[in-house]
């Protein structure tokens, strides 16, 4: 019997890998943390612990003590779909995420306001902002994400649903664009096949969030480059995927970018 244990490290690692790797192997039992059915379909039987506090994922890989496992999935990496070949273990095979339980949301734009106390430079501060001026234009804008790991906009929000991850992925479904920065709402638009609008520093560089030294010890921000290759190995509908670059201390930019590929897609 193939049992997997919960995730419990940052969503966006989650999106990536793991809930592929999951979904491909068909398990009989996944333990999941409540409310991600969506996220992993393919198991015959689910037992849902408490969802882990957000604060508490940044570099937490590790399995719940106690909990019994026969299939260490989380040691697999995500193949690029060109490299995956069929067997009777890895069947080749991708899924869009659906929503377990429909919510009844639908929307013109998904905004995703990371909003977090580990790895701040990451929160991006003019998410209020970019959707005042999207609510200016009589677009119907809803905020993605979890209540913990979130900024508030005025907007809709995933959070104030009985299920958020439904909320999000139904919301994703029906708009025309997802804008995020890079990080784990980024993932699951991708993975849900919808255009994806990335906001980043100067030259595409963004924070990778808190660093520590060898000595576990906080280090300066640093800056590096988007890694592409995780949007594109995900990327198995094609969906458009841009960065808006010297756009973080520019809300303006990322709105006007916004609207043109608005209109782009109206006019499609």
């Amino acid at each position: 019997m193939n049992v997997v244990l919960p995730f419990r490290g940052e969503f966006g690692l989650k999106v990536w890998w793991h809930v592929p790797a999951v979904h491909a192997i068909e398990p009989d039992v996944c333990y999941i943390e409540a409310g991600e059915q969506a996220l992993y379909p393919s198991a015959r039987e689910w037992t849902e612990v408490d969802r882990q506090h957000d604060d508490r994922r940044r570099n937490n890989y590790a399995k719940d003590d106690g909990t019994p496992v026969f299939e260490a999935v989380a040691r697999w990496r995500f193949p690029a779909a060109e490299l995956l070949k069929p067997t009777d273990r890895w069947p080749r095979k991708r899924f869009v995420p659906q929503p377990h339980r429909p919510q009844g949301v639908s929307c013109d734009v998904v905004v995703c306001p990371r909003w977090r106390n580990y790895g701040a430079e990451k929160n991006w501060p003019h998410w209020v902002d970019l959707t005042a001026r999207l609510n200016a234009e009589g677009l119907n804008v809803f905020a993605g994400g979890a209540a913990d790991s979130s900024q508030e906009v005025p907007a809709v929000r995933a959070w104030e649903f009985e299920r958020n991850l439904d909320a999000t992925i139904e919301a994703m479904h029906s708009a025309k664009l997802v804008v995020a920065t890079d990080a784990g709402l980024a993932h699951l638009a991708v993975l849900c096949g919808r255009p994806l609008l990335m906001i980043t520093h100067a030259d595409g560089l963004v924070a990778p969030g808190s660093v520590n030294d060898e000595h576990g010890r906080p280090m300066e921000p640093q800056y590096w480059p988007v890694k592409m290759h995780r949007y594109h190995e995900a990327n198995h509908t094609g969906s458009p995927i841009e960065l808006v670059k010297h756009a973080w201390d520019d809300p303006a930019r990322v709105f006007a970018r916004t609207m043109e590929i608005l209109a782009v897609e109206e006019a499609a």
